[in-house]
């Protein structure tokens, strides 16, 4: 007899989900990459990602749309395969809210593109801003409190939780460092260092969930 997944859902759709979840973050970082090599003068290790998409930008719809809408909806697909492949525990559901947050705040970004130069002028550009601070603590909060998710669930071990813990604290500190300006003429770099580095722990997790599959009742 078939085995049935814990909370009655469709392990094909949550495997599904995973897999967006997992190629969500490679394919954004891909489109940053020839986003910023297409538009000429532009420098990834001067200039944000968020200025792919300011209103000065000629690929500010592709960027806001497909790429940080995109990644949104990504975000969302990981929180609820993270949700449908780990067993209850009260971190799972803490995390599952910071990536919700996460997500949601992400693809509401894309409605607000920044001024040109990511200056926060219009208010417009401040909600670009205010919106992006969701993306920017709710991922990395994540990714902390799942060091105690993946404890509790038992199938992932002390190496996931550990690199979960450490992966997270990393990207949630050096948002306080881009925030204070302290990376002149490399803000860039150092955003896409803060911002990728829980895009692999995204990554790397969808995939082993997809592995590990839904767990027995």
């Amino acid at each position: 007899m078939e085995r049935v997944p814990s909370e009655g859902r469709s392990p094909a759709a949550a495997q599904a989900l995973a897999l967006v979840a997992a190629i969500g973050p490679i394919a954004y970082v891909g489109l940053t990459v020839i986003l910023g090599l297409m538009w000429e003068g532009y420098s990834p290790i001067r200039d944000t990602q968020s200025e792919l998409g300011a209103v000065d930008s000629p690929y500010r719809l592709v960027m806001n749309v497909a790429g940080f809408m995109g990644l949104g909806l990504c975000i969302l697909s990981f929180a609820a395969a993270y949700w449908l492949l780990l067993r209850p525990s009260w971190a799972k559901a803490v995390a599952l809210v910071g990536l919700v947050v996460a997500g949601t705040g992400m693809v509401v970004v894309g409605f607000f593109p920044c001024d040109a130069g990511c200056l926060d002028v219009t208010a417009t550009s401040r909600y670009h801003s205010l919106f992006s601070m969701p993306g920017a603590v709710g991922l990395p909060l994540a990714a902390m409190i799942s060091s105690l998710a993946f404890r509790f669930d038992g199938r992932l071990g002390a190496g996931w939780q550990a690199a979960s813990f450490w992966l997270g604290l990393l990207s949630l500190a050096s948002g306080p460092l881009i925030a204070l300006d302290l990376f002149e003429g490399v803000g860039g770099l150092v955003q896409r260092a803060a911002m990728w580095t829980p895009l692999v722990w995204m990554t790397a997790v969808s995939l082993r969930l997809r592995s590990i599959g839904a767990p027995a009742r």
